[in-house]
């Protein structure tokens, strides 16, 4: 197949690419990170408590954060369970969650023996809006879910009202916010609890999985570090004295879920460096957005007025009806990716469609925006290893491709 355009044959066809060379990867990890592993492993302290990597993490996470208690995790998906946990949602229990979020959204609610509600979604944001939580309410609704989708910061003041309103929970999920305001107030600081991701590629990694809990509220704060440590007593443990021999510390029961020093080890090294990154990912995205926002056949998230979008990965949408006989969102990707550009479709748009949703209440019909999201979507990165000139790289494949897609392809 060649495509008839007067944009030059594309690398697709047998074209010449825009790009040879790789792209710089993300993450990256510095000397500092490396001589902070490499002190903990020298000192054979690699436990949370043999060492002092995990508390200072914590420490330093929330007040980066703006928070007063973080825990550590070891994990964004634990945090996530464990946090629902200490609000108290159990069997039986509705929790509402994004059809737009990765999977381990919703494992978690069922992980906690309650049913994940899906609920559509917002088309710019990608995140819950008020009137699909609303709808969605009933009287076993204990918890909402939102998830601030790729850094974009969800409707969280008028969701907060709404939860409040019902006496309901309102758990953020920044697992790929970390950096994102809404009028200047970090996202992570309105509802009652926030969890945070420190994965493979988020924003900032504590070495390949890492997650924390933060709450400005004290006793969800201690819940949530008894949980993650087999449910000692945050009191027994820092603020009682015992008498000589056994201490006696387990007042209620939880899991295993602490952080490693080497992992906290990295976070540290790595969490004064967040702003700079974040900083680096907006501009690569406003250089993104002044390149792709005349494309005929691409559409642009309208960002929210007030917001500041983090950019954990940079998104846009393909509009269907302006593609040529022949093209689809997914030839778009296939032609990107060919000029040696990494394009993907995106995270997930409609996780209810996952087979494991047969059993746990899948929602009785189409999510349009969710639907029209899975259909339309690209994923672009824009990590601060790249250059201003890779960034151009990319904008000139995707140019190249989106004007293209508006001719039709015919047989070679």
């Amino acid at each position: 197949m060649k495509v008839e355009s007067r944009v030059g044959t594309l690398a697709l066809d047998g074209g010449r690419p825009v790009r040879h060379d790789p792209l710089p990867g993300w993450p990256a990890f510095d000397d500092d990170d490396r001589r902070a592993v490499d002190r903990v492993l020298k000192s054979g302290r690699v436990n949370y408590w043999t060492g002092d990597q995990g508390r200072l993490f914590e420490e330093e996470f929330a007040q980066w954060a703006r928070v007063p208690h973080a825990v550590a995790v070891a994990n964004g998906t634990l945090a996530l369970e464990i946090a629902l946990r200490a609000w108290g949602v159990g069997p039986g229990d509705e929790v509402i969650v994004p059809a737009a979020t990765f999977f381990g959204t919703a494992s978690a609610v069922v992980a906690c023996g309650a049913v994940p509600v899906v609920v559509d979604v917002d088309r710019d944001t990608q995140c819950l809006t008020p009137a699909t939580v609303e709808a969605a309410l009933t009287d076993r609704t204990t918890a909402v879910v939102v998830v601030h989708l790729a850094g974009c910061p969800a409707n969280v003041r008028d969701l907060l009202a709404l939860t409040r309103s019902r006496g309901l929970g309102l758990i953020e999920d920044c697992a790929q916010a970390h950096g994102a305001r809404i009028d200047e107030r970090p996202v992570g600081t309105f509802g009652d609890l926030a969890t945070w991701s420190f994965c493979q590629d988020k924003i900032m990694t504590t070495g390949g999985e890492g997650g924390a809990i933060t709450s400005s509220h004290e006793d969800l704060f201690r819940r949530c570090w008894e949980l993650k440590d087999h449910g000692k007593s945050y009191d027994a443990v820092h603020h009682r004295r015992h008498a000589p021999g056994f201490r006696w510390l387990h007042e209620s029961f939880g899991t295993n879920a602490r952080m490693t020093e080497v992992q906290a080890a990295v976070g540290r090294s790595q969490l004064p460096k967040v702003d700079r990154w974040v900083n680096s990912r907006r501009a690569h995205a406003g250089q993104l957005r002044d390149a792709l926002g005349t494309l005929e056949a691409l559409r642009l998230p309208n960002l929210p007025e007030g917001t500041a979008h983090s950019y954990y990965k940079f998104y846009a949408h393909v509009d269907p009806a302006r593609l040529g006989e022949g093209w689809s969102r997914d030839r778009v990707i296939a032609a990107i990716n060919a000029e040696g550009i990494p394009c993907w479709h995106g995270g997930c748009a409609e996780i209810h469609r996952e087979k494991a949703f047969t059993a746990t209440g899948r929602p009785s019909g189409v999510l349009p925006v969710a639907a029209e999201l899975g259909a339309t979507s690209l994923m672009l990165p824009v990590h601060p290893t790249l250059s201003v000139a890779d960034v151009d790289d990319i904008a000139e494949a995707v140019s190249r491709v989106m004007r293209a897609s508006m001719t039709r392809v015919v047989a070679a």
